[in-house]
């Protein structure tokens, strides 16, 4: 049993492994979307730099980009949570069943 045991920590090392990569290439993809998304304030706020209340608009889109950086974040969390556990769930219902004895 205690082989089975030392296989499984390598298989569940490896599965963790394996979705820290994942959620690596799920965070840079956030982080293209929320690039796109300053650019685009910022090509906006670049046609009124001259204009009466500049300094409010600019603040305004400030606030425009951490709320969809805040909404980006908890999207991730959210896929990622339900990822996790239904990893875990499966790998550790699949290892109890291996390990009966």
């Amino acid at each position: 049993m205690a082989d089975n045991r030392e296989y499984l920590e390598e298989i569940f090392g490896e599965m963790l492994a394996d979705l820290h990569e994942q959620i690596g290439d799920d965070i840079s993809e956030k982080e293209d979307e929320l690039a796109a998304y300053a650019a685009e304030r910022a090509d906006h706020l670049s046609t009124i730099v001259d204009e009466p209340g500049f300094a409010e608009a600019v603040k305004a889109e400030t606030d425009n980009v951490m709320l969809e950086a805040g909404l980006a974040a908890v999207a991730a969390a959210d896929e990622l949570d339900g990822r996790v556990f239904g990893i875990i769930q499966g790998a550790l219902l699949f290892a109890a069943r291996l390990l009966v004895r």
